[in-house]
């Protein structure tokens, strides 16, 4: 696809993103507004896609695959609808809160739960440039104390014995009516990539963080 008249920034400097070669951002569009001069709104490459008739709809299909190693280029996007050849059940919708500051963002209403230990209730965002499951303080202490993890502080993440991945349940997440279930497996960091974050390979550490 080609994309005319879309307004791009570009940096003069930047830390922390060593083989990267840019942000691609497809938040709602008042995100930006008023950050760039002579213009109010910024479109995204979404919302310009779709004004000029390139995509049917302006809908973003995100896929992520499990990734076995640094080099893996396994995700996808979808531009203008969903790969159904990625999905195993219906797609369901959701709005978007009204609890501010997640309405700024995509912002859904949610409850979420560890096996039966609920977590907490309340609004939540879906970001694809976020790595990890960020739960709130409170959430988050109750996680740690229901699947027994520690804090390695060598790596920032939570790690976990053999025996408690043995009893890991899974971290549920009630959104408009459907739950989506992190397994046992999705909750722990791949560990075929425990030494590139600087731990030890043997160990099991969770990508649920405060």
């Amino acid at each position: 696809m080609v994309i005319t008249s879309q307004s791009i920034g570009v940096a003069s400097q930047s830390s922390g993103f060593s083989g990267v070669d840019g942000i691609l951002g497809v938040g709602p569009v008042d995100l930006p507004q008023g950050t760039v001069s002579n213009t109010n709104e910024v479109q995204t490459v979404t919302d310009t896609l779709f004004s000029h008739g390139t995509i049917p709809e302006e809908v973003l299909g995100v896929y992520y695959a499990p990734t076995t190693s640094d080099s893996d280029t396994n995700g996808e996007l979808t531009f203008g609808g969903v790969d159904s050849s990625k999905t195993t059940s219906s797609i369901t919708y959701t709005g978007i809160t009204s609890t501010s500051p997640a309405s700024e963002y995509w912002g859904i209403d949610q409850s979420v739960s560890y096996g039966s230990t609920q977590l907490l209730n309340s609004a939540g965002i879906v970001d694809t440039g976020t790595t990890l499951v960020l739960l709130a303080t409170d959430a988050y202490n109750k996680y740690v104390s229901a699947t027994g993890a520690t804090l390695d502080n060598s790596v920032g993440l939570l790690r976990i014995s053999s025996s408690q991945y043995s009893s890991l349940q899974n971290l549920n997440f009630d959104i408009g009516g459907t739950t989506f279930a992190l397994t046992p497996n999705g909750q722990i960091w791949p560990r075929s990539l425990n030494t590139a974050i600087g731990g030890s390979a043997n160990d099991i550490y969770l990508v649920v963080s405060d």
